[in-house]
């Protein structure tokens, strides 16, 4: 069933009419409705940001913040954004407190976030749209993956930080609905639209007409949105700051709304914390549960599941043909420039001058119960680079893999093993193998990687059909997206010039890795550098602080407030208590447990070590602090997490040849002040 013949699909327009009429009835005065659309921000009271120190440059930093993959927020015009106005309100929607209040992270002061067309986030950038050449606005990587802690007034940037906003709640308050009510009560309040069109358009009329056109246009792109992959009863449980459910959303974007095939949306009750970044171009596998080894798949996945624009299926619902299939904004180019830049960020060091001094003797001790307590998890496991089996032709798959494009595989750079059989050599000098634990042990909650192996879906047009057995067609989200990527990403790179050329597709992967899915039960056990950096803890992020995950689960919060940034510096973690704007986490709910990776005496599941006397945990908490900072290994006596000691990447001209086209004139360039410790 192709998006346009779904039911939902075909009732926009004239539905469209009637919800405009409801909302402008509300809009005209109630106070209920006033009291629903006021936003829900939290206040901060910050009188300095500072730059931890990550081995970033100024440009660096830039590029990450700004550079776009090609998303889009169903549609939604860059200078739209500082333009509209608060519902009932001749208030910006995009005031700086606004903006922080909803948990994004502003710069202003001489940022390039702030121009012409007024300030934006870190990470909302922009691009050319392909079908009308309209400035679009860009969820880039810097969005979810940059993280602020805030402690007596400063503000402490994370770069590869986990972001703390709900981008994508739809709770009342919260910045979308905020975003759409206001986009709404624009196109249907001539006051606020003449405001809003001299704003954008100026005094143009053929100007101000398109525009009339564009917000109808935009509008009825969040229609479809909501009675699809956005409909509020796929999300039984919140998300609510700093977490998504990016399996969940990705597979209903992309099988459900991207295929036209309304019954593939399924229930999204598994949401995740945003991954903090920096070593995760040292990882063989990536994502909570470790089902995909490959950077590029990776983000082309990540940017279909934010909306990135792209054709796969006709009005019939069959695929498209060549030279029309694959027609996108996703940009990988920026993706691999954003990658190339990611190498060279290192953990962040705490910051002594500001979060306090380090007690060395205390550090020492915890050193010791890292390595007998954690270490055989968290590692990091180095590994000599492996070699990748590729499928040499049409009918080869020797990674037992549930499809495979050989032309692909074979385009990296090719070696032969001692039997002649095709590889590519990872260009990595090592690498580190994250061991997967399965849910029965680890006993976290395992909704995330269950709904990952259990919710099926039907492929569409990806696999012919088979009348006799449409069971055996249903695929998981990792074999799904691999049947789509493999057809995609080399159409991405044809499109965008990219060929095998000097390695230009072997870098563009990610280090030459082909790519590749993995369906296991279980999570992956990450290296914990710069963690003291990165609440909250757990894949879902149910524990708040690094002290309530050491400690038994009956002492571990079960409901806490999320949504400021303020840090606990003795903990490591936020401040948990509710504050105006936070977010209550409620860890009875699905998919929000609290249980496992526990140290206890008892025998239980998700048992990992034994019981921590308050001695230990605050032991382990001081040497979290300084756990492979190179400037505290020799007061530590050595130590063997020194990150300094593991190999640089692989440099990449290609990588900088694609960073190219978005560096900014060095004097629009952030001013960055180093923390020293």
């Amino acid at each position: 069933m192709s998006l346009r013949q779904m039911p939902a699909v075909r009732r926009a327009g004239r539905t469209f009419t009637f919800l405009a009429i409801a909302i402008a009835t509300v809009l005209a005065g109630c106070t209920i409705a006033r009291e629903y659309f006021a936003p829900k921000i939290t206040r901060e009271h910050i009188t300095e940001v500072r730059y931890l120190d990550q081995g970033w440059t100024a440009q660096d930093r830039e590029l990450f913040y700004t550079t776009p993959q090609g998303t889009e927020l169903q549609g939604l015009h860059y200078r739209w954004l500082t333009a509209l106005e608060l519902p009932f309100s001749r208030d910006p929607l995009a005031s700086a407190d606004n903006l922080r209040g909803w948990g994004f992270i502003v710069d202003s002061g001489g940022s390039s976030t702030e121009s012409e067309a007024g300030l934006h986030p870190v990470g909302m950038g922009r691009h050319l749209n392909n079908e009308d050449n309209t400035e679009r606005l860009d969820l880039g990587c810097a969005l979810c993956h940059t993280g602020e802690l805030h402690y007596r007034g400063t503000a402490l940037r994370v770069d590869g930080g986990q972001a703390i906003h709900g981008i994508s709640t739809s709770a009342p308050g919260e910045f979308i609905v905020a975003l759409n009510a206001a986009a709404i009560e624009t196109f249907i309040n001539p006051r606020k639209w003449a405001r809003f069109a001299d704003r954008v358009a100026g005094d143009d009329p053929v100007a101000r007409k398109q525009l009339k056109q564009d917000l109808k246009r935009y509008l009825g792109e969040v229609w479809k949105f909501s009675r699809g992959p956005g409909q509020s009863t796929l999300f039984p449980t919140p998300e609510g700051r700093g977490r998504t459910d990016a399996v969940g959303r990705i597979g209903n974007v992309v099988f459900g709304y991207n295929l036209g095939i309304e019954e593939n949306y399924k229930i999204a009750n598994a949401p995740v914390s945003y991954p903090f970044l920096w070593d995760i171009w040292r990882f063989d596998w990536v994502q909570y549960t470790g089902f995909t080894n490959q950077a590029m798949a990776r983000n082309v996945g990540e940017s279909l599941g934010v909306m990135a624009p792209v054709k796969l299926v006709d009005e019939r619902g069959a695929l498209l043909p060549e030279g029309e299939f694959g027609q996108s904004t996703i940009d990988v180019e920026g993706m691999q420039c954003i990658e190339t830049t990611l190498r060279k960020l290192k953990p962040p060091k705490w910051p002594q001058d500001v979060l306090g001094e380090i007690d060395i003797a205390r550090a020492r001790q915890g050193k010791a119960l890292f390595a007998d307590q954690c270490a055989h998890c968290h590692g990091p496991h180095e590994s000599a680079p492996y070699a990748w089996p590729v499928a040499g032709g049409p009918e080869q798959n020797p990674a037992q893999q549930g499809s495979v494009n050989w032309q692909w595989d074979m385009a990296g750079q090719i070696s032969y093993d001692e039997e002649n059989h095709p590889v590519r050599e990872d260009w990595r000098e090592s690498l580190w193998a994250l061991p997967w634990i399965d849910i029965a042990v680890i006993g976290t909650d395992p909704t995330a990687a269950r709904n990952y192996l259990n919710h099926t879906y039907d492929p569409g047009p990806l696999v012919p059909p088979n009348p006799d057995d449409s069971d055996s067609r249903r695929v998981n989200a990792g074999d799904g997206l691999q049947l789509l990527l493999n057809e995609l990403v080399p159409v991405l790179y044809k499109n965008r010039g990219i060929s095998s050329d000097h390695n230009g597709i072997a870098d563009y992967d990610g280090l030459n890795v082909p790519f590749r899915i993995a369906s296991k039960p279980a999570y992956k056990a990450r290296p914990l550098h710069g963690v003291w950096a990165t609440p909250p803890f757990l894949h879902n992020g149910s524990v708040p602080t690094i002290y309530d995950l050491l400690s038994p689960l009956a002492v571990r919060p079960t409901k806490f407030g999320l949504g400021h940034r303020e840090y606990n510096p003795q903990k490591l973690g936020y401040v948990t208590d509710m504050r105006p704007g936070s977010f209550e986490f409620d860890t009875t709910l699905d998919g929000n447990s609290n249980s496992g990776h526990l140290f206890t005496d008892a025998d239980v599941a998700g048992r990992i070590g034994s019981r921590l006397s308050e001695r230990e945990r605050m032991a382990l908490i001081e040497y979290l602090k300084v756990m492979g900072n190179p400037e505290f290994s020799t007061a530590l006596g050595g130590d063997p997490q020194n990150w300094d000691r593991y190999p640089a990447p692989p440099a990449s001209a290609i990588g900088e040849m694609a960073c190219d086209k978005y560096r900014r004139n060095p004097g629009n360039t952030l001013v960055q002040r180093q923390v020293q410790p």
